[in-house]
């Protein structure tokens, strides 16, 4: 995915969870992310809050959004909770504060996020701009009720400015007898049949239930991203 098409599904949510690290304690907060370019995603904060000091200390963070809404829209034929098709974003990144220097040239060759920044920062002084420099992240697009296709969940995983990021979903080994039973057990069709078997990540919701009925535990626990 491109820092566009990343940042799209940003704006889309609107305002989304961000958390730093205060030593070993994590901090979110509510934050909107105000563009992107080449080189990262942007957002503000004033030097006089704690976010500020926690991101000049350790640039590290994670961002969290879901769209259209995390309220469930009743129960579904089974009796589990039902919500609208849409998606929930993630990323883990790390960010740094930008120059005054760069920000005034970029502004002065036109760029309107940076010109709105200074413009923002001649009323509120301590205003000051961080750029996501780097990060992986991923766009989990679910329709339980495959009201829009014919499987549950589509996973994209991204990372950008060097990072990498591993792909999603369990995994089946070379221990596999290719009895089937991950393929009949797998409500998000997932499983795709074969010598071995092998599991579709972008479908698969890491739910364990093949791991579980595996009978030759063949069946290897996902990666985190």
């Amino acid at each position: 995915m491109t820092l566009k098409e990343i940042y799209a599904a940003i704006e889309k949510i609107g305002c989304l969870s961000i958390t730093t690290l205060d030593g070993e304690t994590m901090h979110p907060r509510i934050v909107h992310m105000m563009g992107q370019d080449d080189d990262g995603i942007y957002f503000l904060t004033m030097n006089s809050k704690p976010f500020y000091r926690q991101l000049k200390a350790n640039g590290h963070l994670a961002l969290c959004g879901i769209w259209p809404s995390s309220y469930a829209t009743g129960k579904n034929e089974v009796g589990q909770p039902a919500w609208e098709p849409g998606y929930t974003f993630r990323l883990s990144g790390h960010a740094r504060e930008m120059e005054m220097d760069t920000i005034k040239k970029r502004a002065d060759a036109g760029n309107g996020m940076f010109q709105y920044f200074l413009e923002d920062a001649a009323r509120y002084p301590a205003t000051k701009l961080f750029c996501i420099y780097k990060g992986k992240g991923e766009i989990f697009d679910y329709d339980f009720e495959m009201v829009n296709r014919d499987h549950k969940v589509l996973r994209t995983r991204f990372s950008f400015g060097g990072e990498t990021h591993n792909a999603p979903g369990a995994r089946i080994t070379g221990d596999c007898i290719a009895c089937g039973i991950c393929e009949d057990t797998c409500t998000f069709k997932a499983v795709v049949a074969g010598e071995p078997f092998t599991i579709d990540g972008s479908r698969c919701d890491e739910c364990g239930s093949c791991v579980e009925a595996c009978p030759q535990d063949a069946i290897e626990l996902p990666w985190t991203l």
